[in-house]
């Protein structure tokens, strides 16, 4: 059951809590969405669901005096967007 790109909704199976309150994301997702280990999420509730919300890595901008070089978001596309 592998993802896609367009953002729709997708199920990708089952996530079970074990006994220390742990889930393992599936596989397929992890791949998808190039989640590594250290990965860090926000937590919402949202009435009786849980959303895990990516927290993304704070941008480096990069300037040449007053105007803005070509490497002026140097590889904030593949931070924030894990190369998508």
């Amino acid at each position: 059951m592998s993802g896609t790109d367009n953002g729709a909704d997708e199920e990708y199976g089952t996530a079970t809590l074990n006994h220390r309150g742990r889930l393992t994301i599936p596989k397929d997702l992890r791949d998808d969405l190039d989640l590594e280990d250290g990965t860090e999420f926000r937590v919402v509730r949202e009435g009786g669901d849980i959303r895990l919300v990516r927290v993304l890595p704070e941008l480096e901008t990069l300037t040449r005096g007053e105007e803005w070089g070509d490497d002026a978001f140097r590889d904030a596309g593949e931070a924030t967007f894990g190369g998508r």
